[in-house]
């Protein structure tokens, strides 16, 4: 009986800390858009990368119709009190080349350590910056 109070004491707690996490994204989101509102050309990219054990990221991208990468934010924990933070290192760069210094920066991560998976943040970055190269190629593509 104390397994099964205990394992719903858990569900519940999981419930309230992803209902604060994704209202958390939310405004983060919210404040990305409302920046770049009523300005065209811009576009907003998201990617997760989550883990069995240890902590998930999650990444977004505003990207230009050039694909320059205007904005890039990461938000990387596995409680509640993680919060959006801005990486200055990709602002400015072709998606092209963030995605190139992702993999060459995880090629390094395996040297050293010898790990099979790529980091959660580099992950999330990877599929938000994959997502922004194939949409934006698509809307410049005439109907083929």
């Amino acid at each position: 009986m104390q397994l099964i109070l205990i394992a719903c004491g858990i569900l519940v707690m999981n419930y309230i800390l992803t209902f604060f996490q994704v209202r958390s994204y939310k405004k983060s989101m919210e404040t990305m858009i409302k920046k770049y509102k009523g300005k065209q050309g811009y576009y907003l990219f998201s990617g997760q990368s989550r883990r069995k054990l240890g902590a998930g990221s999650i990444a977004m991208l505003v990207v230009d119709e050039n694909y320059m990468v205007m904005e890039c934010q990461v938000m990387k924990g596995i409680t509640v009190l993680s919060t959006f933070k801005e990486i200055e290192k990709y602002k400015g760069l072709h998606v092209g080349s963030m995605l190139d210094s992702l993999h060459e920066s995880a090629k390094q991560e395996k040297k050293s350590k010898k790990k099979q998976k790529m980091p959660a943040i580099s992950d999330a970055l990877n599929t938000a910056a994959e997502s922004a190269l194939l949409s934006i190629s698509r809307k410049a593509m005439p109907n083929a």
